[in-house]
């Protein structure tokens, strides 16, 4: 490989990580919520994703099997994002004002649940979300699936939960589709 094709694939590796950095950033923008404002951010993921499980309702066990019963299969854009809520802050303010403000940004409820209707936070946390974090009370527990009013779809997972030591988590997924 000659010096200048070494200098083009660095150019051109160097112009992806910008983009990519550009890219995060206007993520990170587009999900500010008022409720997280003070809280740090403990994990942040982006990725595209060709096969994602958005449940449509609570978790039940059947056949020795825990599902939701509806999903939605979508395949898109992932942006992930987990905050730990600053203290005294309960699980239920959090998401009820997380909800109230992603319904000012013409996105509609397609399922919620709270507390034990929702099922099992141990499932919620590890097998639907895979943050092992997000692992908490199951009566101090919500989530809803939104949906945006778009030409594309953009599709919203939002779940808050309070763990046994009090910290209270708000975890909010954005599934953009291609």
């Amino acid at each position: 490989m000659t010096i200048a094709s070494r200098v083009k694939v660095r150019a051109r590796v160097l112009i992806s990580f910008i983009f990519v950095g550009l890219m995060s950033q206007a993520s990170q923008a587009e999900i500010s919520l008022a409720v997280t404002k003070q809280s740090p951010l403990v994990q942040q993921t982006q990725r595209s994703v060709p096969y994602y499980t958005l449940p449509i309702s609570a978790m039940r066990k059947v056949n020795g099997v825990i599902g939701a019963e509806y999903n939605l299969f979508l395949s898109g854009n992932l942006s992930s994002y987990t905050w730990e809520m600053l203290p005294g802050l309960s699980a239920k303010t959090a998401y009820d004002s997380a909800v109230q403000e992603l319904k000012t940004q013409d996105t509609k409820v397609m399922y919620e649940c709270n507390g034990r209707t929702c099922g099992s936070s141990n499932h919620w946390a590890n097998q639907v979300f895979d943050e092992s974090r997000l692992y908490g009370l199951n009566t101090q527990q919500a989530y809803a699936a939104l949906k945006k009013d778009t030409l594309k779809g953009v599709y919203y997972a939002l779940y808050s939960t309070q763990r046994g030591n009090k910290k209270v988590y708000l975890h909010l997924e954005i599934i953009q589709q291609k």
